[in-house]
């Protein structure tokens, strides 16, 4: 039997996605090691980021191969820009690596590049990233008005949607997409992802200015 796309995608990437799940800055945040200031700075680069992915699907939102994705549902741009203003993180700065990750997405051409980054957001906050959620609220004391970010209640259980997002991975190739671009594009967004949290890393480590 054909081993299902959704699986080897997982697979053929797992190993830079551990990596980038392990960068010191999400260990120590994750960990309570850090403080509200920095969790902010984080979301202040998701801020940029997913303002630019969420204009990129929009622009595809009816091409054949990627409209099986596209879900408003899944917008996160609004709610970053809502828990910053919770957090009076409004004024923090973009970093290098956030704008790169921002321009790179700007530039993409194929709807199998753009269901890359798609797959990697937001699978990614939908798993990992409810745990995000829930520690930045124990750790930090942070309310859930400020954390909107991880609430995806309007898509009701999320192990359906997961499931059900996995069985549109599976089908791609039936829409006429290229697989090995998917693969290779997702590769592509955990090292920028990486490298955004390695700046942060430096950032908070040895702060050039406090992020407070």
């Amino acid at each position: 039997m054909t081993e299902p796309f959704s699986t080897r995608l997982k697979a053929s990437t797992a190993t830079i996605h551990d990596e980038v799940e392990h960068t010191t800055f999400m260990i120590d945040l994750m960990e309570g090691r850090l403080d509200a200031a920095a969790y902010s700075l984080l979301i202040r680069q998701y801020e940029v980021v997913y303002a630019a992915l969420e204009k990129k699907s929009r622009d595809f939102a009816e091409d054949p191969v990627f409209a099986p994705f596209h879900d408003e549902s899944l917008s996160r741009h609004d709610r970053i820009r809502n828990d910053l203003r919770e957090l009076g993180g409004t004024e923090l700065p973009a970093t290098r690596s956030a704008e790169a990750y921002a321009a790179h997405l700007d530039a993409l051409e194929t709807p199998e590049q753009i269901i890359a980054h798609h797959y990697t957001r937001y699978l990614g906050d939908l798993s990992g990233g409810q745990a995000i959620g829930a520690l930045m609220g124990r750790h930090y004391g942070l309310p859930s008005s400020a954390l909107t970010i991880w609430d995806f209640t309007d898509l009701g259980k999320t192990k359906p949607y997961k499931d059900a997002y996995r069985l549109r991975l599976n089908e791609i190739a039936s829409t006429g997409g290229d697989e090995q671009v998917v693969i290779d594009e997702t590769m592509t967004a955990f090292t920028l992802n990486g490298e955004l949290l390695a700046e942060l890393t430096a950032m908070t480590q040895h702060p050039a200015v406090p992020v407070a």
